[in-house]
């Protein structure tokens, strides 16, 4: 919808008149512990739950696991497009404190900029989502269509416990899904894809002195990956996409042999293999099956076999799509930067784009900061993504004109 100049001046002035409120709530939310795993979100979910009560609009509660909550808040008529807004409060571990130059539940504020476990991935973004949806309630802005605001668990270590259960269970069906990640307050409208192996090689025992007699299944798993490596980089070379990071692998995890002096019969390696736009999960692992049916047959001693540990599909939402246009239009109205993006992790927008929704990326925060130590995000980025999501609910889901 065109936003009118009264619309537009009710947000400014609402939203200044909330900054510090939105950078307090997102202070408290970084410093409710929602490390992942274990996943427990308990401590993240109660600060939700508190700011909530300030809301005129209900809010549901949908658990999993009882310390894995996902909460929604709803706003609108439903008379138009419903639109769901999602991100998560889980995080990764802190990882090693000591090269942390801030506590990392401290949510402390340097030089503009919020430090803590979680403040980039991805409760700024969270934040930003919920005091967008209280941006329009103080505002007196109702929408004609429907939003509801999702932040859940469990996106850190897959997300069967938070969106894809919320999806599967039909509490969540919107028409048009806004995935809050770190894009830098930028459109990013294609996502890469992922396919983990688990890899084993398997061998026979012996003596060390006589290593002869046995099969090292460490030996058959170096020659595995020398191949994979062969056969992937070959495969990668012509697997682009404009927006995306190339396709990549990794080999993250190793674990072979019980002893020093016996010869190992077996070994195990995870690899990671990350797919752009466009390009099959299915192809790629079929690639991997017939690169180990290949090796087994020039060598009667090479036993292998593999399976899929996890598998995200990536996806891409055209350029033109009326969703990616409006959200430009407010980008162009706030004097940001319209020209989509693509996004260099794997989020939850995956399972909505699964289910035919188009989905774009859109949140503050530098990608590059996600996991690391001294995690932060720029507080005038947060207060403007708020505004940004207010701006796109409105755009997107329709307002009574103001």
């Amino acid at each position: 919808m065109a936003i009118s100049e009264a619309l537009a001046k009710r947000i400014h002035e609402t939203v200044h008149g909330m900054e510090n409120e939105i950078t307090q709530f997102l202070v408290q939310l970084v410093g409710a512990k929602s490390v992942n795993p274990p996943g427990d979100t308990t401590a993240a979910a109660a600060v939700i739950k508190e700011k909530l009560k300030e809301f005129d609009s209900p809010y549901e509660v949908h658990s999993f696991d009882d310390d894995k909550s996902n909460i929604i808040v709803r706003l609108g008529k439903r008379k138009g497009k419903s639109v769901c807004f999602n991100s998560h409060m889980d995080t990764v571990p802190v990882g090693d404190a000591a090269k942390w130059s801030h506590d990392p539940f401290g949510g402390e504020i340097v030089a503009g900029n919020l430090y803590g476990r979680g403040s980039a991935d991805a409760k700024g973004c969270a934040a930003a989502m919920l005091m967008a949806a209280l941006i329009l309630e103080r505002g007196g802005i109702e929408l004609l269509g429907g939003l509801d605001v999702a932040i859940v668990s469990d996106e850190e270590t897959g997300g069967s416990m938070g969106t894809q259960y919320l999806l599967d269970s039909g509490v969540l069906g919107p028409d048009l899904a806004v995935i809050g990640e770190i894009t830098s307050n930028r459109i990013a409208i294609a996502e890469k894809g992922m396919l983990v192996f688990a890899l084993t090689t398997r061998g026979r025992t012996a003596h060390a002195s006589t290593p002869r007699e046995g099969i090292s299944a460490i030996s058959k798993m170096a020659l595995l990956i020398r191949e994979l490596e062969q056969m992937l980089d070959t495969s990668f070379r012509s697997k682009r996409h404009p927006l995306t990071p190339p396709p990549s692998y990794n080999f993250g995890l190793i674990e072979g042999g019980v002893a020093i002096n016996v010869v190992p019969d077996e070994c195990r390696v995870t690899l990671d293999c990350r797919t752009v736009p466009g390009e099959s999960l299915e192809a790629a692992q079929r690639e991997v099956a017939e690169l180990i049916e290949r090796l087994s047959e020039v060598d009667p001693t090479f036993e292998a076999d593999y399976s899929v540990l996890y598998r995200a599909n990536a996806f891409e939402t055209s350029p033109e799509h009326p969703l990616v246009r409006s959200i430009a239009h407010v980008c162009n109205l706030m004097g940001l930067d319209p020209k989509p993006v693509g996004y260099q992790q794997v989020s939850d927008g995956r399972f909505f784009a699964d289910r035919g929704i188009p989905t774009i990326l859109l949140g503050p925060g530098t990608a590059e900061l996600a996991h690391t130590p001294d995690e932060h995000v720029p507080v005038k980025a947060v207060i403007q993504a708020a505004k940004l999501y207010a701006f796109t609910a409105i755009e997107l889901a329709g307002a009574s004109s103001g």
